[in-house]
């Protein structure tokens, strides 16, 4: 499989996407995005996905297709009019920093947006302005059963919390309330390698283990709530809430077979930190917070405790240093992208 410096694959998408009819600023949104994704050790919403935005880059910048259709002291919610997610939703998580500023707590619904992809590349934009950046997500497509059930209902419905500390990067968590998200499999199945039982049952309840058949069987499988068996309540119980909120307070609609909307909707929140305690003395509790659980005694084969956010800032020191592993598959898509709009292939570091 190729390996890729970073800046050479962020130019080689970003090539694409200006070929494709993008604006200078799409382009750079996204192309940074996806890229910074695999720089975090998120390959599910990395380079494996650039091909399928190619589509929303023409026809004009995405944010002139967002639509305010109601607006408050403190809250917005946007028609984003099927344009590039992840510019709709930067652009929402930076208007509620701005009503934040005045209103305490700033909040932005963004319905009918395309794939917004990574929902922690957003919360960091609040955390750097001495905020608490949250999103919360009903979308990524409904694949995950209910606990007790094995039908297709919910979507994988993340949350993205970030808090700004004194010392380093602002901490983030950026989960699913399913087991694993969507794009996993797909990267599992792209690698030709096997997915661990416990991600996904069939109709019967019987673990899979060929990532395959989440898109060739869609009727009788599904992908497990967070706690598997056991503690899928759990998963399960919080994902309904975030569908309720998301879907909700969006427009977009909660899940069922045919949302009002589509779902996919986006609640974006900010909250400023100075209206309850300095800013100063805030980042040292985390520091605090931090220090503490990382003094635990540590299991056998455990070199260091991860708080929120860590892992993501050990992948992206090791993969600015020795590049992005890119799969076959997703390789050959870029290239054929880019012979589409006769962009050149770059070198990649070795195969």
């Amino acid at each position: 499989m190729p390996i890729v410096s970073h800046v050479v694959l962020r130019k080689f998408v970003y090539d694409i996407y200006r070929g494709a009819g993008g604006t200078e600023e799409d382009a750079r949104i996204v192309s940074d995005h996806v890229v910074d994704s695999n720089l975090a050790g998120h390959d599910s919403h990395g380079v494996i996905n650039a091909p399928n935005y190619i589509g929303g880059m023409a026809g004009g910048p995405a944010a002139e297709k967002m639509e305010i259709v109601r607006e408050s002291g403190a809250a917005t919610v946007i028609n984003v009019n099927g344009a590039l997610g992840m510019v709709a939703a930067r652009k929402a998580m930076e208007m509620a920093v701005e009503k934040a500023k005045t209103c305490t707590i700033g909040a932005v619904g963004l319905h009918r947006c395309g794939h917004a992809g990574r929902m922690g590349e957003y919360p960091p934009i609040a955390a750097r302005e001495g905020m608490i950046g949250i999103v919360l997500l009903n979308g990524g497509g409904r694949f995950m059963h209910p606990h007790g059930g094995t039908s297709r209902r919910l979507p994988p419905n993340p949350i993205a919390i970030s808090v700004p500390r004194a010392n380093g990067e602002p901490l983030l968590l950026d989960m699913t309330l399913s087991v694993v998200a969507g794009g996993k499999l797909l990267v599992q199945s792209a690698r030709g390698e096997p997915i661990p039982e416990g991600w996904m049952i069939d109709s019967d309840g019987n673990p899979l283990t060929d990532p395959n058949v989440f898109r060739e069987r869609p009727n009788d499988t599904a992908v497990m709530p967070l706690g598997g068996f056991q503690f899928g309540h759990k998963g399960f119980g919080l994902g309904v809430m975030i569908d309720a909120i998301a879907g909700g307070l969006s427009w977009a609609g909660c899940s069922r077979e045919q949302p009002t909307r589509g779902a996919s909707g986006i609640v974006m929140f900010a909250i400023k930190i100075e209206d309850f305690i300095d800013l100063a003395d805030y980042e040292q509790e985390i520091e605090y917070l931090a220090e503490w659980v990382k003094s635990s005694a540590r299991l056998p084969g455990i070199d260091e405790i991860y708080v929120p956010g860590e892992f993501e800032q050990r992948s992206r020191e090791k993969r600015l240093k020795e590049g992005i592993l890119i799969e076959e598959p997703t390789w050959d898509r870029l290239v054929e992208a880019a012979e589409r709009f006769d962009v050149a292939t770059p070198k990649v570091l070795q195969t």
